[in-house]
């Protein structure tokens, strides 16, 4: 995660937000809410986008400073609906754009190395690819209804949280194996530099969102839903 050392507050200009972090910006478009919104603060962009301000300005300091304090506090004070969106959207990111942009770019490098190697990574690639998107599809179709049936009707089904946290897998270790691969045994020579470097920083890039992604998922939804479930 990002380390920025401006506390965001719903009060100030969504520009100068962006500003202040410019990683921001994914977290913008995972939420669908566009450029554009001129001189407007943070709360009257998500009021036009119809998402929680205070939700999004948790999220913005979860993403740019990793963590706040009394964070599990301040969490429980919101409404719970925002943030499964968040983690909806993240999965159709991750799943329809992210990765196969770097699946692309990947082709691209590749196209000059030797057809081993290529397969190789590109082979480690898709596997990670379809553990990812089980991994998600997975809370897509079963994790995140069910929290919303327990939410809106109060109804408790023979899964739970603790079914959850038996079947959840690490998705970001893989990322970093994949980092080093690239950076360790694709050579310069033949090979366009800018675009490796481009293909990392987007690895990084993507490592810091799934951090911020896990870490909203496990230690705060997922711990509010088991103690609703005792209740």
């Amino acid at each position: 995660m990002r380390n920025v050392t401006v506390i965001f507050d719903k009060t100030m200009k969504m520009s100068d937000m962006i500003d202040a972090d410019y990683s921001l910006l994914l977290l913008l478009h995972r939420l669908n809410i566009s450029l554009g919104f001129g001189e407007k603060t943070v709360e009257a962009v998500c009021r036009d986008n119809n998402f929680d301000a205070d939700c999004f300005v948790f999220l913005a300091n979860v993403q740019a400073n990793g963590s706040l304090v009394n964070i599990d506090e301040e969490f429980n004070k919101l409404p719970l609906e925002p943030f499964l969106f968040y983690l909806k959207s993240s999965h159709r990111y991750f799943l329809e754009e992210r990765l196969p942009n770097i699946r692309r770019k990947l082709e691209v490098l590749l196209s000059s190395e030797e057809s081993k190697l290529k397969d190789i990574i590109m082979e480690f690639f898709d596997n990670y690819t379809k553990e990812v998107h089980d991994h998600m599809y997975h809370e897509n179709d079963v994790v995140f209804p069910y929290i919303e049936a327990l939410l809106h009707k109060g109804e408790k089904t023979a899964y739970s949280m603790d079914t959850f946290r038996d079947e959840h897998n690490d998705i970001e270790e893989k990322m970093n194996d994949l980092k080093q691969i690239l950076m360790k045994y694709i050579s310069g020579t033949g090979t366009d530099q800018l675009l490796i470097i481009n293909i990392l920083m987007e690895l990084y890039t993507s490592e810091e969102e799934l951090a911020a992604h896990t870490f909203i998922e496990n230690n705060l939804v997922i711990p509010r839903v088991a103690a609703m479930e005792k209740k």
